[in-house]
């Protein structure tokens, strides 16, 4: 793995100090420049040429909504916007730099957090890998709502229960998964569950952000709830979401799985005991390894299992663990994942056998 260069943009000197002294603390990670706005970020991007950027949003000057478009339309790098406690204000403002180019949120370390601290330093040394293109806001920001391609009519879900549809996601995954749900119909036979890993106090802005985005309702799994056709759930914060039977879905307090929680496996090994072939899941952009081996278990039930291809992955790593395991059938782009996520939706509906 090649060494970091990092830059950090915050108009706070202690935090800008704090999260130098935090980086440097590996080897392999040093800090290549520092500003208090996005003034001269381009100019800093060609003077020092750093792998990734730390960008805080609420910045005097050019703040950080608008250095991320400079840099992702000018000098595209991975940039991992890092937040304070979450607040109605910077849970918006954090999707909204997701939606101009930025990879992945990640929250400040608490002071003596060591445990946070080694995730942060983890995390800026993953996404500063990650090769990145050209983003001008917009380009990606509205996926089409429709049917994808999907065949007409549908029907209702099959007597047995509802089929639920299962998306699992990290760095990179929050436009895929809207681009996902942007495409299904909304008179989709079957439930969709998601898994985004995101920093604690960001589950209800997360569900804010797809819902504009989906004809499909969206909400939070705050307690037992019972799945319905054509509605969307998403993982509450820090929380596992699971399936409790073939009828319903709930949070789950289980332990971190890998640092996780929610975690991608946990939802898919939950699917595969409770609806066995009546669950398909789907493992999208991120870091890492979650979801392989949940998949693996939904495979071994006769069932759909798919990845995000590698052209449209923001972090081509969940996916590619997901094919090398042979977890996966096969990789497509949201809009084919659409497709064919609601093409076994239909069959099942129907009760044919995969």
């Amino acid at each position: 793995m090649k060494p970091v260069r990092a830059l950090i943009l915050d108009d706070s000197v202690i935090c800008r100090d704090r999260l130098r002294d935090i980086l440097t603390r590996d080897r392999d990670i040093s800090v290549v420049g520092e500003a208090e706005n996005g003034d001269r970020v381009l100019e800093l991007v060609r003077q020092v040429g750093p792998s990734i950027l730390l960008v805080d949003l609420q910045m005097p000057g050019t703040g950080g909504h608008e250095t991320i478009e400079r840099v992702m339309a000018n000098h595209p790098l991975p940039i991992l916007v890092v937040t304070g406690q979450p607040s109605a204000g910077n849970q918006k403002a954090a999707f909204e730099s997701i939606r101009r180019g930025a990879l992945d949120l990640a929250e400040k370390p608490e002071y003596g957090d060591a445990s946070a601290e080694a995730r942060l330093r983890s995390r800026v040394r993953e996404l500063s890998q990650v090769p990145v293109v050209r983003h001008v806001a917009g380009n990606r920001s509205a996926p089409r709502i429709g049917n994808g391609g999907a065949p007409q009519p549908l029907l209702p879900a099959a007597p047995r229960g509802v089929p639920v549809i299962s998306i699992g996601a990290s760095a990179g995954g929050p436009l895929a998964v809207a681009a996902v749900l942007g495409a299904l119909p909304a008179n989709l036979p079957a439930a969709v569950a998601v898994v985004q890993h995101l920093p604690k106090g960001y589950a209800r802005a997360f569900c804010e952000f797809l819902r504009a985005r989906t004809l499909l309702p969206v909400s939070v799994v705050s307690r037992r709830t019972a799945t319905e056709p054509g509605n969307v759930y998403i993982a509450d914060d820090d929380r596992h979401l699971i399936a409790l039977d073939a009828n319903h879905l709930g949070p789950s307090e289980e332990a971190e799985v890998e640092g996780h929680r929610p975690a991608v496996d946990v939802l898919f090994r939950s699917l595969a005991d409770c609806l066995r072939k009546n669950a398909c899941g789907v493992v999208m952009s991120g870091i890492g390894r979650d979801g392989t081996a949940g998949l693996l278990e939904l495979k071994s039930r006769g069932t759909l299992t798919l990845a995000q291809d590698e052209v449209s992955s923001g972090v081509f790593g969940m996916p590619r663990a997901a094919l090398e395991a042979h977890a996966a059938e096969r990789a497509l782009e949201p809009v084919g994942l659409a497709r064919e996520v609601t093409n076994w939706a239909l069959e099942t509906a129907r009760g044919v056998s995969r």
